[in-house]
C-alpha cells in the first residue's frame, strides 16, 4: 500500500482561498462588497507565507486573521490622513 499525502499548509490555504474565490464572492451582490473581497484578496495572496509559518490555527482562521490586519492598517492610514487633514484646518473639530 502506498503512503498517504497530506497537503501542505500552503497547498490547504490555496485551496481555501480558491474555494472562497469560487463560491463567497461569486454569492457577493454588492459590487463594492466584490471589490473588497478582491483588495482582502491580495493582501491574504501577497502574506501566504506568513500564513504558512502559523503553527495554531486553520487555514480559515488565517485568512480571517489576515483580512482583519489588512482592515486595521487601512484604518490606520485613514487616521493619519484624517489627521493631516485636521492640522491643515480642513475638517473642522466638533
Amino acid at each position: 500500500m502506498g503512503r498517504i499525502i497530506k497537503d501542505s499548509k500552503r497547498t490547504r490555504i490555496h485551496n481555501q482561498m480558491k474555494e472562497l474565490r469560487r463560491y463567497y464572492r461569486a454569492a457577493l451582490k454588492d459590487n463594492d462588497l466584490q471589490d473588497a473581497f478582491d483588495e482582502v484578496w491580495r493582501d491574504w495572496d501577497s502574506e501566504t507565507g506568513a500564513m504558512v509559518y502559523s503553527q495554531v490555527i486553520s487555514p480559515m482562521d488565517l485568512l480571517c486573521l489576515t483580512g482583519i490586519i489588512s482592515n486595521r492598517k487601512e484604518i490606520m492610514r485613514l487616521k493619519e490622513r484624517l489627521r493631516e487633514h485636521e492640522n491643515r484646518g480642513v475638517i473642522n473639530q466638533i
